[in-house]
């Protein structure tokens, strides 16, 4: 069940505020690039850079490409570039920056200033990706009641895992953060540019913090939007995103009074529950599919929730889907533009396991879904599917330690306690 993985990523970019080490790869990467018109995007250029799979063993590592897209600056004499992640991770670079020129919302002061450069990271789109989602990645039954449930899924995710490693082998250990971040530092030399000025929304903040920290002195303005934790636990982001996301179908029931004062938020919430409960007894994904994925968008989007609580509250009166299947339609109808989380599956769970190093048994996962509980009735079972990702995968090379640094230079952090997604707590 897809009830949680998909998220939308928030339409106009931040960049108008742009206007206002050992780890060095240096020799590791081919530094010429030639770019040609892209065939789908006849605006943009394209262009693919070889760099090392394994850094740290440059002689003998075999290399893999990075695709690349650039929307040229207006004025000829620029010299600056400005690289793009969307997050995910597992989303497209090149595709937010096809998005960008698509919707012209990029300010002019901005196309003027910079090169747009769109990247795939290592594993995705364009950039040696890894292709597993026909073993099965993506019908993983991801909402998990108990024990028992928890140990099928282990078993599920531990096959799926052998079977993508029988494609990809150990480049699957190496799609990491630290390596995306090196892969950035090759995409800085190839530019021929002195510094590295970068955007980075939800995963993607983690990117620029990480580039703040290992190339202070090629960093220029960075601004990471939608900033994520800087410490890599699965288990605790799992949490931190459950828990926001409690808090805001709260407010989103709260909000009821505005449709009908004599509503009751808590008996809502209660129902609510009761009903996805009922419907996963039932077997009925279909309709626990509808539900869930209004639900997130409900709660990511405060102005989408709006729009969601008459339908929400008329399915809540006779549980009849049909308020709901007309809403997602009128949503569809009206959304012209394509997802960005078109995601990789395998390539998401490569590379969050390969940043963290804690692999919780079954039994601890047992107890974590007692914690999850009592902390969200409603997206505990979720969550917890969510918090194993990495149970049964093999340890991490490079796993991260907590992001920091003093020696960075200055950048703009953007983020809400609203934000479901990446939560400041």
């Amino acid at each position: 069940m897809k009830f949680v993985r998909n998220s939308l990523i928030a339409g106009s970019i931040s960049i108008l505020l742009l206007a206002c080490s050992d780890d060095d790869p240096k020799n590791t990467s081919d530094a010429s690039l030639t770019w040609r018109t892209c065939t789908e995007a006849p605006e943009l250029q394209c262009a693919t850079l070889r760099v090392p799979m394994d850094y740290s063993n440059n002689d003998d590592s075999e290399s893999i490409s990075i695709g690349l897209t650039r929307l040229s600056a207006t004025d000829p004499n620029s010299n600056e570039a400005l690289l793009l992640n969307p997050g995910g991770p597992g989303s497209s670079g090149n595709m937010l920056l096809e998005l960008f020129s698509e919707l012209q919302s990029v300010p002019e002061s901005i196309r003027a200033k910079y090169d747009l450069i769109g990247f795939d990271p290592r594993g995705v789109g364009d950039s040696t990706p890894v292709n597993c989602n026909d073993l099965g990645f993506e019908s993983i039954d991801e909402y998990l009641v108990d024990q028992s449930a928890i140990d099928e899924y282990l078993q599920e995710v531990d096959d799926l895992y052998q079977r993508c490693a029988e494609v990809h082998g150990d480049y699957l250990l190496y799609l990491g953060s630290a390596n995306v971040v090196r892969d950035m530092e090759s995409i800085r030399q190839a530019l021929n540019v002195e510094k590295m000025n970068f955007i980075g929304y939800s995963y993607g903040t983690r990117l620029a913090a990480l580039y703040l920290t290992m190339y202070p002195e090629h960093s220029g303005r960075i601004v990471l939007d939608a900033s994520l934790s800087p410490d890599s636990d699965v288990q605790m982001l799992a949490s931190g995103q459950m828990m926001a996301m409690q808090r805001n179908v709260e407010a989103l029931l709260g909000d009821c009074t505005r449709l009908d004062p004599l509503c009751d938020p808590m008996q809502l919430l209660t129902q609510l529950t009761s009903r996805v409960d009922q419907l996963y007894a039932e077997g009925n994904e279909q309709e626990l599919e509808l539900l869930g994925e209004l639900l997130i968008l409900g709660v990511e989007d405060p102005d989408f929730g709006s729009l969601l609580l008459g339908p929400l509250l008329a399915y809540l009166e006779n549980y009849d889907a049909q308020a709901l299947q007309d809403f997602l339609q009128l949503l569809e109808q009206q959304d012209g533009t394509d997802d960005l989380d078109e995601h990789n599956v395998a390539a998401q769970i490569a590379i969050a396991c390969a940043d963290d190093d804690t692999r919780p048994d079954a039994a601890a996962l047992g107890d974590r879904l007692t914690q999850f509980n009592q902390q969200s009735d409603l997206f505990a079972e979720v969550f917890i599917s969510v918090a194993g990702l990495c149970s049964v995968w093999p340890p991490a090379l490079e796993p991260l330690e907590l992001i920091s640094t003093r020696t960075a230079p200055t950048a703009l952090v953007i983020g809400g306690t609203s934000d479901a997604s990446t939560p400041i707590e």
